[in-house]
């Protein structure tokens, strides 16, 4: 016989500490046991917050993302094991989540979210929870969600450093305000972790907090983060409350004001573009060299790079080939430990001019080279 209340003996039974909680209950447990949630991206952030749900007990998990596992993801992506090396991300994520959390319903779209597929995509969820690593990613989320009337938890991780705000349309109190709100038009992409990296156990303290804040949305327990964006530092393991201004509020135009000597962000992109953001549409924030730590005289094309005498030019684009006379590397090989035979045989005190189409993988490059021994080392971007 089932109890009162819906959830049957084995439900109840996993969720028993749940139950005993103060303040969450089985009614709480039956709106997660109803909700359907759909997670963009199934790495770095998705991980834990696919994790953490379905073994909150959510009853149907639906998982975004077009890309395979690869080596370089099982520093963070803990969803995923060696074995789901070439495996596409919805499938490893959706057998680690039926293994996890057997009652649970997992639906994969093995689909790259835009503009034009997401309002379809995302229709017929209560919730949505966004670990994207794009801007366009970003920014397509949350205007289908607006037209949808769907809130959306939303993290960030670059580095050290992390975000999680609650943004939704409908919101009441004054808080209905969506991600553009905070942070203005779409920029240019920008930073990413494979460019600049980012601390693993950082990625699931974001996650886990993002996790924290879909239950609470989902269940009415709790204050969610609406009105409210999280800034957490793994440097310090430290928490900052930015307040979030309303549009046409007293603070218009401010964007975001600042509490607890946390930064404020007045209605441009934010600094952090998610976990591993696609290299091929990073760029930096304003769209040249000079913004990005690049040259600001830098080349216009790469067949106009021309090195003095005795610099190895070192090409870690994404197009081999891309620069005459210079040697191409990936950036991923180089972080591997895998140097181009030229670079071995050239002197640790030999110039070095690494290049790259807008100077974030060129910038990663001169950093591992210098962790190397190569003293004399520097970046540039090739793209004005």
């Amino acid at each position: 016989m089932t109890p009162a209340g819906g959830l049957g003996p084995a439900e109840r039974r996993r969720a028993a500490r749940h139950l005993l909680l103060d303040g969450f209950g089985v009614a709480a447990q039956e709106r997660l046991a109803a909700a359907r949630v759909v997670v963009v991206g199934a790495g770095g952030l998705g991980s834990p917050v696919l994790q953490y749900l379905a073994a909150a007990g959510v009853g149907t998990l639906g998982v975004i993302d077009d890309d395979a596992v690869e080596t370089s993801n099982l520093q963070r992506q803990v969803l995923h094991t060696a074995a789901d090396v070439g495996r596409a991300k919805t499938d490893s994520a959706a057998d680690a989540l039926r293994a996890l959390a057997p009652e649970v319903r997992v639906i994969a779209h093995r689909d790259r979210l835009t503009r034009e597929n997401a309002a379809s995509i995302l229709a017929g969820y209560h919730l949505v929870v966004d670990g994207s690593d794009t801007f366009e990613t970003r920014y397509a989320v949350s205007d289908a969600a607006a037209a949808l009337g769907l809130p959306v938890v939303w993290g960030t991780v670059l580095g050290w450093d992390g975000q999680v705000s609650v943004f939704w349309s409908a919101a009441p109190d004054g808080r209905a305000i969506t991600y553009p709100d905070v942070f203005g038009p779409q920029p240019p992409e920008g930073e990413s972790c494979a460019t600049v990296g980012v601390l693993s156990p950082a990625c699931g303290v974001v996650g886990s907090t993002m996790a924290v804040e879909a239950v609470k949305v989902l269940t009415g327990t709790g204050d969610p983060a609406l009105g409210r964006l999280l800034a957490y530092d793994a440097r310090t393991s430290g928490w900052d409350t930015i307040t979030l201004a309303a549009p046409g509020g007293a603070d218009e135009g401010a964007g975001a004001s600042s509490e607890g000597g946390a930064p404020g962000h007045a209605g441009g992109a934010v600094g952090l573009t998610g976990d591993e953001a696609d290299p091929a549409g990073s760029t930096d924030s304003a769209g040249g060299a000079a913004a990005s730590g690049g040259d600001p005289a830098a080349p216009s094309d790469g067949s106009a790079v021309a090195p003095g005498p005795g610099v190895l030019l070192l090409d870690v684009g994404l197009r081999p080939g891309a620069v005459p006379g210079a040697v191409f590397a990936r950036l991923e090989d180089l972080a591997a430990g895998n140097f181009p035979a030229e670079l071995l045989d050239h002197p640790l005190d030999g110039p070095v001019l690494v290049v790259c189409e807008r100077g974030l993988r060129s910038r990663g490059a001169e950093q591992l080279l210098r962790a190397e021994g190569w003293r004399d080392v520097t970046s540039h971007a090739i793209l004005g």
